[in-house]
């Protein structure tokens, strides 16, 4: 029995009533999420609810014409794939005649989307014909394939249960893709509800000539020759273009790319949705932050600089596959079922990665002899360095680790004997395909080819040596192929780390969390991407993602220990008055909290100021939001400075700041500080110096003048001399270090 979920709309958003459909149910069933009443467990429920309102944002498919272009966003290994499977079958449920999955830029990955795909919706054992697979469709035979299925949909007289959803998937290739471009060219589309997923959607699909475009000076909307646009970019377009009603969806865990293109781009994303990953799923904030002894450092002597390659195996090599071993033999003591892997990432270059494999091959041939000869000193030596392995395994380990005697007499041989390691490149000519059935530990040694898409089964050792690059987010985090849902065995696991690599993603696990906060309200309230300030968090170490996508500005800011000042207050003359209205509305109720500041009785009157503890809260929304500043130089970073203490004040909503009035001693007898401008027309010195400069100080000066831990607000108001400008407010506002971030942000984004 079909099922209606009802969301109210609230005028947020278009919002239709997708039905969940036989076809979701079923799929939902053989994975185990619901039973054969029709009741869900907790993981069922996420799944549809998600899935649900995701189809929501797509066009309605009783709509005439329409277009759309979403981003789902998941965490690196956490189950994206079956969030746009389930997605498919809902699309069926919903009368969607064609759904194409864009699956990757490898054939391995296209074959797995594919088989995956079949696996899910049970292609190959249900005789129903709801379903017409196409992988890379080209010919004409797939074309008079798509034609018939789509007359289906048109003749009034056919039963529409009986009509079957067009289901294709593709290779991210410029040639596949306009293959695909041209098997539609003679079809008649109008009214044919169409679902495109991108799948890896920051993947190879953006503008790579978009930075370029912005450097010649042309519009964005005038991207359109094959000289402005990249292939893949255009061909996609092109795609695109072929149907009148459709969705186009990208699915990623890493959107930094898609997030801060341009918002006039034909694939910047309108419409967010956030995926929650189940309860078991370990991702980088269980890993650097709650369970940081799962991260070792890897010692700058095991590190190979670029010109000088280490001659033999470092010693956290050798340690990491000890661990890796004990938890092997651990595993097969304990009759574990699922696989166990490591990962050997030493760098993106095939050679090194040759390296790791023969070293690991060596240390596994030497160890195997070594134990499983006659009790001579060399086992002794070897044993005491496993039992100092099992002895940093233990802690995390816990009561699931049997004893190391158990371990050290049979199985430890037999882990480290029976242990396949393979090389996973394409050096050979292709990258091998692994049989993950047919051993149950693994020891992978690889580098870009298990870096986006590749799914490591049972990962519990990673040692990945390389160097950050040019330290790109989104870059660095598909790397994580050590993330996933593994909590029934995280104590098993480590992961070996440079101490710069280890903080990346400590500042990346910061800045994917702030990013997802500020989404929120943009996919629960169903809100406009358009309307989203594209600014967050992250370390001035990092870049946001590759540079040549990005056709606007990126500017980096810190804030931290330091004052912010707004330079132009007298920017727009008219906002002056209403300035001064604001600040005198927000201090007519707050009068009897002000008080007289300390300092020595010596000072001046324009030296004394009033200050009062008030709630940040209280001060954000009724102060600092309510004062306009329009210089671009002040706007931008007032903006994102008040988007800091809005997010900081989520975390703690009790904080409270300290307001200054300065050379104020009663508020209704507020005398003006008089300020010259500069040559850039800015307030020259806003701060009165210290009195006097050298000896005991009379007065410490302005910059000095905030309460020790606190946010700080001074507000001055001015006369600038030369100019009819008279009782201009502005503000100096002091960020104390715990409360600072560094905050990356585009500048000339526009509607």
């Amino acid at each position: 029995m079909a099922e209606i979920i009802e969301i109210k709309n609230d005028g947020k958003g278009k919002l239709w009533e997708p039905v969940i459909g036989e076809e979701t149910s079923h799929l939902l069933r053989s994975k185990g999420f619901e039973n054969a009443d029709g009741t869900r467990n907790e993981a069922g429920e996420r799944i549809v609810d998600e899935t649900y309102r995701i189809m929501q944002s797509c066009c309605n498919p009783n709509a005439d014409r329409d277009s759309e272009t979403g981003i789902v966003i998941g965490y690196v290994q956490s189950g994206k794939t079956l969030s746009f499977t389930t997605l498919t079958a809902l699309a069926r449920d919903n009368n969607f005649q064609i759904v194409i999955i864009i699956a990757g830029t490898s054939v391995n990955l296209v074959n797995q989307s594919t088989e995956r795909l079949k696996r899910d919706l049970r292609l190959d054992i249900r005789y129903d014909r709801k379903w017409t697979p196409l992988m890379n469709p080209h010919s004409v035979e797939d074309q008079e394939l798509i034609e018939t299925a789509l007359d289906q949909w048109t003749d009034p007289t056919f039963n529409k249960e009986r009509c079957r959803t067009i289901l294709i998937t593709v290779m991210k290739n410029g040639s596949h893709l306009r293959n695909l471009t041209n098997v539609f060219n003679s079809l008649s589309l109008a009214h044919v509800p169409t679902l495109i997923i991108d799948d890896e959607g920051d993947q190879a699909s953006l503008n790579t000539k978009a930075k370029h475009a912005a450097k010649e000076g042309i519009a964005y909307e005038d991207m359109i020759s094959e000289d402005e646009v990249s292939t893949i970019y255009r061909r996609l377009t092109d795609l695109r273009s072929k149907f009148p009603l459709h969705t186009f969806l990208q699915y990623t865990a890493t959107p930094q790319a898609n997030l801060f293109i341009n918002i006039m781009d034909r694939l910047s994303p309108n419409f967010i949705k956030l995926l929650t990953p189940g309860s078991d799923y370990i991702g980088g904030l269980q890993f650097f932050i709650e369970n940081p002894d799962l991260i070792v450092e890897i010692p700058l002597k095991d590190i190979p600089p670029p010109d000088e390659p280490l001659q033999e195996p470092p010693e956290s090599l050798r340690r990491a596959l000890q661990i890796f071993y004990l938890g092997v033999a651990a595993g097969e003591i304990l009759k574990d079922q699922r696989n166990r892997s490591m990962l050997i990432h030493p760098s993106r270059l095939q050679g090194e990665h040759n390296i790791y494999f023969r070293w690991a091959n060596a240390i596994k041939e030497s160890w195997r002899r070594t134990l499983s000869g006659s009790d001579d000193q060399d086992k002794k030596d070897l044993l005491q360095e496993f039992q100092g392995a099992y002895n940093e395994l233990e802690p995390t380990a816990g009561p699931y680790l049997p004893p190391f005697k158990a371990l050290s007499e049979y199985d430890l041989v037999h882990a480290i004997q029976y242990t396949p390691i393979v090389e996973v490149n394409a050096r050979r000519g292709k990258t091998p395909h692994i049989p993950w059935q047919d051993t149950y530990s693994w020891i992978l040694v690889g580098g870009q080819s298990m870096d986006r898409g590749f799914t490591v089964e049972g990962l519990t050792v990673t040692y990945m040596p390389r160097d950050l690059g040019i330290a790109n987010v989104d870059t660095i985090l598909q790397r994580a192929r050590f993330f996933g849902y593994k909590r029934s065995y995280l104590g098993y696991c480590r992961v070996y780390l440079p101490n710069m690599t280890i903080e990346a993603f400590k500042a990346i696990v910061e800045h994917e969390e702030d990013v997802r906060e500020r989404l929120l309200d943009f996919d629960l309230e169903n809100k406009s991407l358009n309307k989203w300030d594209r600014e967050a968090v992250l370390d001035l170490m990092l870049n946001l993602t590759r540079p040549n996508v990005l056709y606007d500005s990126i500017d980096k800011e810190r804030f931290g220990d330091e004052w912010v000042r707004i330079n132009a207050p007298h920017d727009t003359e008219s906002l002056i008055s209403s300035n001064r209205m604001a600040l005198n509305e927000f201090l007519r109720s707050r009068e009897k909290s002000f008080r007289m500041d300390k300092g020595n009785p010596k000072r001046t009157d324009a030296q004394k100021h009033l200050v009062a503890e008030l709630p940040l809260a209280d001060c954000l929304e009724g102060l600092l939001n309510k004062l306009k500043y329009t210089r671009d130089s002040d706007s931008a970073t007032y903006s994102s400075l008040r988007g800091l203490i809005k997010q900081y004040i989520k975390q703690y909503p009790n904080e409270s700041c300290a307001l200054y009035l300065m050379s104020v001693q009663n508020i209704d007898k507020w005398e003006s500080r008089e300020r010259s401008l500069d040559k850039n027309d800015q307030i020259l010195n806003l701060f009165q110096g210290r009195n006097p400069r050298t000896g005991t100080a009379i007065y410490p000066g302005d910059a000095e003048i905030k309460t020790k831990g606190k946010l700080s607000i001074q507000v001055h108001l001015l006369d600038i001399t030369d100019t009819s400008y008279k009782e201009v407010p502005t503000l100096a506002i002091w960020v104390p270090e715990h409360i600072g971030k560094d905050i990356v942000r585009q500048t000339d984004n526009s509607l």
